[in-house]
């Protein structure tokens, strides 16, 4: 009798252990662990159901793993996505702001178009690259050539007329 009683119990330790390996073969951890947990506390001693129940816990771990590595996968690829757009976001205000300049640049010019001095001949001079300080020096430069020019006509003339002053 004491042997039927064994094999008895090691037929529902082994129920406990079939029904758990089925529920994990059908994808069904969490159902297979509360199984096998279910026959360890009946049977706490039994080899088969801590073997299945230490399998099903390292299985369990890795899908845990898998899971938190997927998410900080999907936070990364959220993080970039969000950078790209931000990125984006700083390229076209930054390409508008540089339109608004241009255009603001080129009503100025044309107005202004108008009241500027013509560059000498043989000089070509972007208006809109001159500074201020570049612009006053080049009218020093006109300025001085100038009174050259005028010495050189009054130079010119003085000896012109000082030959024919009496011409009698």
């Amino acid at each position: 009798m004491a042997l039927i009683a064994v094999t008895v119990q090691a037929q529902d330790a082994d129920s406990f252990f079939h029904r758990g390996a089925n529920s994990y073969i059908n994808s069904q951890l969490n159902q297979a662990i509360k199984i096998v947990d279910e026959g360890l506390f009946q049977y706490p001693n039994d080899a088969k159901l801590n073997a299945l129940k230490q399998k099903l816990e390292e299985e369990k771990e890795k899908q845990q793993q898998q899971q938190q590595n997927q998410q900080n996968q999907n936070q990364e690829q959220e993080q970039q996505e969000q950078d790209q757009q931000e990125q984006n976001q700083d390229q076209q205000q930054e390409n508008q702001e540089q339109n608004e300049e241009q255009q603001q640049e080129q009503e100025q010019g044309e107005g202004s178009e108008e009241n500027e001095p013509k560059p000498e001949e043989g000089k070509e001079i972007d208006s809109k690259e001159i500074s201020k300080e570049d612009a006053e020096k080049i009218l020093k430069a006109l300025a001085q050539k100038e009174k050259e020019l005028l010495k050189d006509f009054k130079k010119k003339k003085s000896k012109d007329s000082a030959t024919h002053d009496k011409d009698w």
